[in-house]
């Protein structure tokens, strides 16, 4: 596997968009770091943006080539100063501040201007940073965190997902009680967040009004009350005040509007879908009304830890479970990736793709 200090690890790198190309990376172990071999990673819709070449060229030039996936667990192989066992079952934390990959003598410590999934220094696996689609990773110690043995591993990986609506959550977390709260998006990213206020926030069904494009999509939902959103008129509806956009791509500028049109004066509205594209924003409701605009990227191992306490509670294991394949894809080659990557394209319900790697 590997020495003392360098680990050398086969990678299944994203080339160009379509194009997996299996190499060998090396890394070197330092201090505090921790040697993790991925087991299971889930698909991200960002995985597929890169992998259909949906990114701007510019974004493809600068962070192709890259092993894709930032979802994902993994057994420790080995640490470095540290106390973790190896064969250690861990989720893997995707964000990583540049200070944690230099030394104390390198590092100038200054006042932290930001939380770490926000400062510009920030490294993202599978986002110009090669992510959990490789045989061995060396993370820093706070970018591993470990799994209850009552968690199963396909509960495990659906942290970082989940770990995102609760950083979302937890900015306007304080305001939830005041009346009702909105979801747009009947998609995974909306799933977990409409999941996460209700499990860990205790927002009831009759509060927790999540708004989609189709009833079978919808019908996952049996935790919150849903709407299809063509057929709703947003200007009727009383007693919003926290709205969490989670739609993306052509529909934010929809979503957005009608968030806007919903909410109660001086409500919250959480902007969580990513676009490629500017979207168009009724400012002059938002002025009248007085509300607050968050955007809310990625999480940080805070979130983690608090998703590997609630992830024990069975009744959110239950409602995670509506996400789980019936089967996951086997990985042993870049052939058998590309095919999970273009079988997950032709998807249109609203389980997630899962990767079984088999590296010997």
């Amino acid at each position: 596997m590997h020495n003392e200090n360098i680990v050398s690890s086969r990678s299944y790198r994203l080339t160009s968009p379509g194009k997996f190309e299996e190499v060998v990376l090396q890394h070197t172990v330092k201090n505090n770091q921790v040697v993790v071999r991925p087991s299971m990673a889930s698909i991200c819709h960002a995985d597929i943006r890169y992998y259909s070449g949906q990114r701007r060229k510019e974004a493809l030039d600068k962070k192709l080539p890259m092993a894709l996936f930032h979802e994902g667990i993994g057994l420790v192989q080995g640490s470095k100063n540290l106390s973790f066992d190896d064969g250690e079952r861990v989720v893997i934390v995707p964000n990583i501040p540049l200070r944690r990959l230099i030394s104390d003598d390198e590092h100038s410590p200054e006042k932290q201007k930001a939380r770490d999934n926000y400062l510009p220094d920030s490294l993202f696996l599978g986002s110009g940073y090669d992510g959990i689609g490789q045989q061995y990773m060396v993370l820093p110690k706070e970018n591993v965190v470990p799994v209850p043995a009552n968690i199963p591993d396909e509960i495990a990986v659906l942290a970082e997902l989940t770990s995102v609506s609760l950083n979302a959550i937890s900015n306007v977390s304080g305001f939830l009680g005041r009346g009702k709260v909105a979801v747009f998006g009947d998609g995974p990213v909306g799933y977990l967040t409409a999941a996460t206020l209700h499990h860990i926030y205790g927002i009831p069904k009759n509060n927790l009004i999540v708004f989609g494009t189709t009833d079978e999509r919808l019908d996952y939902f049996d935790f919150a009350t849903t709407y299809i959103v063509q057929n709703f008129n947003f200007r009727k509806e009383e007693d919003i005040v926290a709205v969490f956009e989670c739609t993306g791509g052509p529909f934010s500028k929809n979503a957005i509007n009608q968030a806007i049109d919903l909410i109660e004066p001086q409500g919250k509205i959480t902007l969580m879908g990513v676009s490629e594209e500017y979207v168009p924003l009724n400012t002059r409701d938002v002025l009248e009304k007085g509300l607050s605009i968050y955007g809310s990227s990625r999480s940080t191992e805070e979130e983690f830890k608090t998703l590997m306490k609630a992830f024990q509670d069975q009744e959110f294991q239950h409602t995670l479970r509506k996400l789980i394949p019936e089967e996951n894809e086997i990985i042993t080659t870049a052939i058998d990736l590309k095919k999970a990557m273009d079988t997950t394209i032709k998807r249109k319900d609203l389980k997630k793709t899962f990767l079984s790697f088999e590296w010997d």
